[in-house]
């Protein structure tokens, strides 16, 4: 049972699917030196919470599970090139669906 409050291999799997439907909507290098508009880009946000919503209340996420997979999302973001300010934006907006 307390082993299961580690298992973290669904939740970095699930971050990095994020990660990859990110990159499709916004591309790392269209994005150089602007912020993601968040309130524009809302319908290609959209399918992207809900996906996030549910798979958190399925799960039933803890602490340690939604640190993990937040910065799963910061650092597979990082590497492939975005820049940090659409890392920080994304993050925040994400953050309180979890």
């Amino acid at each position: 049972m307390i082993f299961d409050w580690f298992n973290v291999v669904e939740v970095v799997s699930f971050a990095q699917e994020i990660v990859h439907e990110v990159n499709r909507l916004f591309p790392p290098e269209d994005q150089k030196g602007k912020a993601i508009p968040v309130k524009t880009y809302q319908n290609k946000f959209d399918s992207m919470v809900t996906r996030i919503r549910s798979f958190s209340t399925k799960r039933k996420l803890n602490l340690y599970k939604k640190a993990r997979l937040l910065n799963t999302i910061k650092w597979e973001m990082r590497d492939v090139g975005h820049d940090e300010i659409i890392i920080n934006e994304f993050i925040s907006f994400i953050a309180p669906l979890l």
